[in-house]
């Protein structure tokens, strides 16, 4: 996706044959309806599909708006601000690449980068329309998205009839984000008394996460052995990692004099936290931890999740717990209240 935005497309392009596979393994016992609600649709694959692999004719798109400034807020306060970290670049649009429609002001601080993602998202609806004119579009708010009278009528403009279990569905919050503290948005862009984590030489910073591991190693054992797993991420404890780092962050700025928010630093800091909680964690299939001085994580959700390749990461007696405990084959990019 990074790539293709970059203007190179052909990696995507392979990729393309193995997501259609995966559509049309979803689509089984004669079901011609298959849904996704994949946010990198509009940063990458959702260019490929039209024509070469389904007819326009034959998709429809909900284009789905919430308030500009309530939704970058909400980036802000889980720190997925573009282009900050590995972790946003994989999953969120770069700022300043070729693709983009438009460019975030120059020195633009974390909450406007998080607006420009936002708006550039939106201006791409609007030339996605342009390009494929033949593919039928809804466009709803967040607030219409939750009124059962306004689906069925979606449902209607899509050709399909629902069920009696849709009204059940409708309005239930699935996608809690509770992980992170809920601060003001002034507590978010406060200026750190501190200097940046990621400004450190890679050999300074992989010392300042081994001291700020060891530190939570031995302040917050209690916590650490209290994880619980979340069945509606597969099992994996990346949640409670990414809790504990958020709720020591000050306590961790203050103890070693580095700011942590926003940072490269405080997500590699999560991830080898996940790896203490559970060496075996399902999102780990995902991932590769380069070797020091300079530790990083790349991230490759391209990855299929097939026993054989589990078995291999986890062992097979954690792909037999998951197996029996319902885990198995659930989407991974939900939170445990969609469970």
């Amino acid at each position: 996706m990074e790539k293709f935005n970059r203007g190179e497309e052909d990696e995507l392009k392979k990729l393309m044959p193995l997501k259609m596979r995966e559509i049309h393994k979803k689509n089984k016992n004669g079901l011609k309806i298959y849904c996704e609600t994949n946010h990198s649709f509009i940063k990458g694959w959702g260019y490929l599909i039209p024509d070469k692999y389904i007819p326009q004719s034959e998709i429809g798109i909900i284009i789905l708006r919430r308030d500009i400034d309530k939704t970058a807020y909400s980036l802000l306060r889980v720190r997925d601000v573009p282009g900050a970290s590995e972790w946003t670049r994989t999953w969120l649009l770069t700022p300043n690449v070729e693709r983009n429609i438009s460019k975030p002001a120059e020195n633009a601080n974390p909450y406007e980068l998080c607006k420009w993602y936002v708006e550039e998202t939106y201006l791409r609806a609007e030339e996605y329309k342009k390009m494929f004119p033949g593919i039928r579009y809804v466009e709803c708010n967040l607030e219409q998205l939750n009124q059962y009278d306004f689906v069925k009528e979606m449902f209607t403009n899509f050709g399909l009839v629902p069920t009696s279990e849709l009204q059940d569905a409708v309005g239930k919050v699935l996608n809690v984000r509770n992980e992170r503290r809920k601060l003001s948005l002034d507590e978010l862009l406060a200026v750190s008394n501190y200097k940046n984590a990621d400004s450190l030489e890679d050999k300074e910073r992989d010392e300042l996460i081994a001291q700020m591991l060891n530190y939570l190693q031995k302040n917050k054992a209690d916590e650490i052995a209290q994880a619980q797993p979340d069945d509606a991420m597969g099992g994996s404890f990346v949640m409670e990692a990414t809790r504990i780092v958020d709720n020591a962050e000050q306590e961790l700025e203050e103890m070693f004099k580095y700011s942590l928010m926003f940072t490269q630093t405080e997500r590699i800091l999560i991830w080898d936290l996940l790896y203490i909680i559970n060496t075996k964690d399902i999102l780990l299939v995902c991932c590769e931890r380069s070797s020091v001085p300079g530790i990083s994580y790349s991230y490759d959700f391209n990855k299929t999740f097939n026993i054989i390749a589990m078995i291999q990461k986890l062992g097979l007696i954690q792909v037999i717990s998951m197996i029996i405990k319902g885990i198995w084959k659930k989407d991974y990019t939900h939170r445990k209240a969609a469970s």
